[in-house]
């Protein structure tokens, strides 16, 4: 599977101060490089009304992150990573 990383996602990443969400964040980029399939990636859910709209969850024990991806063929677009309240009102 080919990841590319939109610029809006490296900027919400740059914004992120907090180390353990970092880890967390590192920890699900890996899983993903190492998937084969979207079987093998845990938190993954397409979102209800779009055909290549997905999120992934990334948590720590206080914060939860939304990752909004796209999936079209042998691709894997990452575009946004958010606090789940606001994920939802900037992607898709």
């Amino acid at each position: 599977m080919k990841i590319i990383f939109k610029g809006s996602f490296e900027r919400d990443i740059d914004k992120i101060r907090n180390k353990e969400l970092r880890q967390a964040l590192d920890v699900k980029i890996s899983q993903i490089l190492k998937a084969e399939n979207l079987a093998h990636i845990t938190g993954i859910k397409i979102l209800r009304g779009y055909s290549h709209h997905y999120r992934i969850i990334v948590k720590t024990d206080k914060l939860t992150f939304r990752i909004g991806a796209i999936i079209r063929d042998d691709s894997l677009w990452m575009v946004r990573f958010l606090p789940r309240k606001s994920v939802y009102k900037k992607f898709p």
